[in-house]
């Protein structure tokens, strides 16, 4: 068990925890449930519950990128959703 003490929140393994995704010049804006696989002392590994993909976070990420609650990392990407840049005018069409 871990204890991050700036923010005092605690996880252990098996936790649920709420990934905001945020890669701007990707256009990417998700929210991940992430389950931790493993804590250590500066950093923790969590994984994703769809597609089993492995990320690794450091403990200062709670609760900036990081949340125990959904609703605080959906607020986040919603933020940084409107207020992102226009990467490409590009319009991109699937062809059939």
């Amino acid at each position: 068990m871990n204890q991050n003490k700036e923010e005092n929140v605690k996880i252990k393994q098996k936790d649920k925890l709420y990934y905001a995704q945020i890669i701007p010049k990707a256009g990417v804006y998700n929210v991940l449930e992430i389950v931790v696989r493993g804590v250590y002392d500066t950093y923790f590994v969590g994984i994703e519950k769809r597609d089993k993909h492995a990320y690794l976070f450091d403990v200062k990420e709670l609760n900036k990128t990081v949340f125990t609650n959904r609703y605080d990392a959906l607020s986040l990407v919603q933020i940084a959703e409107e207020n992102k840049k226009t990467v490409s005018k590009e319009t991109y069409y699937e062809e059939y």
